[in-house]
């Protein structure tokens, strides 16, 4: 089971649920009297790899995958245990017993397949709740500092979107007059 190697996925993947502003720039606007474009770029993986609560919920998902990765060998080695019986038992065995076990047996890797997906599915479960977690406590730090210091727009390093700008800046509204004074 790789339950471990989906940890690390997470935290590789979990650029949207921590904080840091690793770079920041400032833009200077060529029009005249307005006020410089200051622009932040947050690199979420190393804040979700260095900040306390990235830290405890790595630590809460390891645990979590330890817990699971224990019960799913347990019943791996239940299941492996009652092969080895079933082929010990094979030549002492009429051929409908033998028919009645390796169906028995099926019925258990089968169980077991759907437990090892059912456990899986709960760590993926867990890893996409905390992500949630960091993810609100994030956006009120991330939005508080961005006003605070003054930045227009604050982009994300790993994945391009933009997290924070200044709503002085949305264009919508005058494209859309545009738009429609074009396609009257």
């Amino acid at each position: 089971m790789k339950l471990r190697s989906t940890i690390a996925a997470f935290f590789t993947g979990c650029s949207i649920a921590c904080l840091g502003v690793s770079l920041a720039i400032t833009i200077p606007s060529t029009a005249f009297g307005k006020e410089s474009l200051k622009i932040g770029v947050v690199d979420f993986r190393e804040v979700a790899l260095g900040s306390k609560a990235g830290k405890a919920a790595k630590a809460r998902l390891e645990k979590l995958a330890e817990k699971l990765q224990k019960e799913m060998r347990s019943e791996e080695t239940k299941l492996l245990a009652r092969q080895k019986e079933l082929d010990a038992a094979a030549p002492r065995l009429t051929v409908a017993e033998r028919q009645e076990r390796a169906a028995t047996l099926e019925r258990d890797g089968a169980t077991f397949q759907r437990l090892l997906e059912d456990k899986t599915e709960e760590l993926k479960n867990a890893e996409t709740e905390s992500i949630q977690k960091l993810a609100n406590q994030f956006d009120g730090i991330l939005k508080a500092y961005a006003v605070e210091k003054g930045f227009s727009v604050v982009l994300e390093v790993q994945r391009p979107g933009i997290l924070y700008f200044d709503k002085n800046l949305d264009i919508s509204g005058e494209v859309i007059k545009r738009f429609d004074r074009t396609s009257k």
